[in-house]
């Protein structure tokens, strides 16, 4: 008695045409870019660089890049665009510091709204966030 495993020659076949087709497929698809995703960068129509200076009573001014004050921000009702500010300034690596952030709001041709870091490369798209939200951050566009 011989305990060696046979396996049947149909199937090695099978398994051979499968592996020889699955890289000669991914072979294909690479030359050809066929089912590449790319995402490629929209220029912004509109877009500005603004100073978000917190405040010791949790407050925040807004200012734009060439110092003048636009708004005060206020806990009570100005709550979406602080948390949004303080979300991207703690993925710095200067995070624990304080200080001012400064940070880009950019609206495309199509009309979609970003808050970005320059510092860090991250990006919060606003669109999902409602109009109020949306609203909040657009004004500093207009």
């Amino acid at each position: 008695m011989s305990d060696a495993v046979r396996v049947p020659r149909g199937a090695l076949i099978g398994a051979a045409v499968l592996i020889g087709f699955t890289v000669t497929t991914i072979s294909l698809a690479r030359h050809y870019d066929t089912g590449r995703l790319e995402v490629r960068a929209v220029k912004p129509s509109a877009a500005r660089e603004l100073v978000f200076r917190p405040l010791d009573n949790g407050e925040m001014l807004v200012f734009d890049d060439h110092g003048r004050q636009l708004a005060r921000l206020v806990v009570e009702g100005d709550t979406f665009t602080m948390t949004a500010v303080r979300a991207l300034a703690m993925q710095r690596k200067d995070a624990g510091r304080g200080g001012d952030y400064r940070l880009r709001v950019e609206r495309d041709a199509a009309g979609h709204l970003e808050l970005a870091d320059p510092e860090t490369g991250r990006v919060v798209r606003m669109d999902g966030f409602g109009k109020a939200s949306f609203g909040a951050i657009a004004a500093y566009l207009d």
